[in-house]
């Protein structure tokens, strides 16, 4: 009887040995080479109609303009970036000037989980629906018949859409996808009402999911594909790139997280998001089609007052540095407002439009399964940049702008 307990006890473990050996196996993190996944363009861009503002849109694909120093770019302090890209673990870096395309490193191809900056991409949703009258920004969580488990409050039902849209419901319920400082240090539920106090929130955030695919009858992922993929042809997404975690689910067990309102998650490649990022350089117009109306990116980007810091603000789903102050008053020499959507580890769209310019950077995620989260917590794989070394890139990047030299 004890040898036959000891040799199940054997299998049991050799089994667990073995699976969290393949969890870490599967979990590395792959060194990422400067490899080029665009044409270089041998075309003449004229600089006399390119410094006049206007907006080379890319076609169905990117090309690599092979002489920014025509666009009067220094080569030579681009080349920097190569070595900066090189000593982190950025995965993609991507500058875009006007429209065209004047430098690229690594998989810019690769499409990668996006971690919060899902966020600024649903933004695009309600904006289309908005204006469509699918959606009013004013209506209450109670006249919508949102809640959850365990219940809101009645106060809790009286946040509206807006609220939840500026992360300002003051729902502090537990929410799904939520890790770090802002899980420990969310206040306890009731502290404050509904458009008192601003706290980054994952639940305002995944309750908008199911507001916008209740409201429009329409899943997110098919809903972005074809009213803001398709129309900018975006190269790599498809609509199963949107997936969830939900309530039930491993990860979120180990986590600790409970709520009937599932995290959505975009995963999307630097080329496309750098051509999200363009859309909204261009006030929401791609060609001859206004995708996003113009009018409800200028009101996302209009600030919201963040208490607990001083030049950085929240617009709809959106961030924004003021004055060119990144945070914690950084002064990296920028002369206007900077606007960005970002994740978790080191993933940034930035938006400079005094500048004309999309930053996109990127790290090597994967996967929002039990055993992707168990690899990162338990063996600590997984990728990641500092944002201040982001910071420092973005610099270089504005030392090498035509406008700086």
């Amino acid at each position: 009887m004890n040898n036959r307990y000891l040799k199940v006890t054997g299998i049991i473990l050799t089994g667990i040995i073995v699976l969290i050996g393949l969890a870490w196996f599967l979990g590395q993190v792959p060194e990422i080479t400067d490899q080029n996944v665009h044409p270089v363009s041998s075309s003449h861009i004229d600089t006399a109609s390119f410094n006049r503002g206007d907006y080379q849109l890319p076609g169905e694909t990117w090309t690599l303009y092979e002489q920014p120093l025509d666009l009067g770019w220094s080569e030579t302090l681009l080349s920097v970036l190569d070595r900066k890209a090189d000593s982190l673990q950025t995965a993609s870096l991507m500058v875009i000037h006007k429209g065209v395309l004047v430098y690229d490193w690594g998989a810019t191809d690769e499409p990668y989980i996006t971690q919060s900056i899902r966020k600024g991409l649903l933004n695009s949703l309600y904006g289309i629906h908005r204006e469509r009258g699918d959606i009013d920004l004013d209506q209450t969580l109670a006249e919508l018949g949102i809640n959850d488990t365990p219940p809101l409050t009645a106060e809790e039902q009286s946040a509206t859409v807006r609220h939840l849209l500026t992360s300002r419901s003051s729902i502090y319920h537990s929410a799904l996808y939520e890790v770090g400082s802002w899980k420990r240090n969310k206040p306890e539920r009731g502290t404050h009402q509904p458009g008192e106090s601003w706290y980054y929130n994952n639940w305002d955030f995944n309750a908008l999911g199911t507001i916008f695919e209740q409201e429009t009858g329409k899943k997110i992922g098919p809903a972005y594909y074809e009213e803001v993929a398709q129309p900018i042809h975006m190269q790599d997404f498809s609509p199963e790139n949107v997936t969830y975690s939900r309530k039930g689910d491993w990860s979120e067990k180990m986590m600790g997280n409970e709520s009937d309102h599932p995290a959505y998650m975009f995963s999307m490649s630097a080329r496309d998001l750098a051509r999200y990022g363009l859309l909204y350089l261009n006030n929401g117009r791609w060609n001859e089609q206004q995708v996003v109306p113009e009018g409800w990116i200028e009101e996302s980007w209009a600030p919201v007052d963040i208490e607990m810091f001083e030049t950085l603000k929240f617009g709809y789903l959106w961030w924004q540095f003021e004055d060119g102050y990144v945070y914690q008053n950084d002064n990296l020499g920028f002369e206007d407002t900077i606007y960005y959507t970002s994740g978790n580890r080191g993933h940034l769209l930035f938006i400079i439009p005094y500048l004309d310019l999309v930053v996109v950077h990127r790290v090597y995620t994967k996967g929002i399964d039990f055993w992707s989260q168990m690899n990162r917590g338990l063996f600590g794989n997984y990728a990641e940049v500092d944002r201040n070394e982001i910071y420092r890139m973005l610099e270089m990047i504005r030392e090498a702008h035509p406008r700086y030299q």
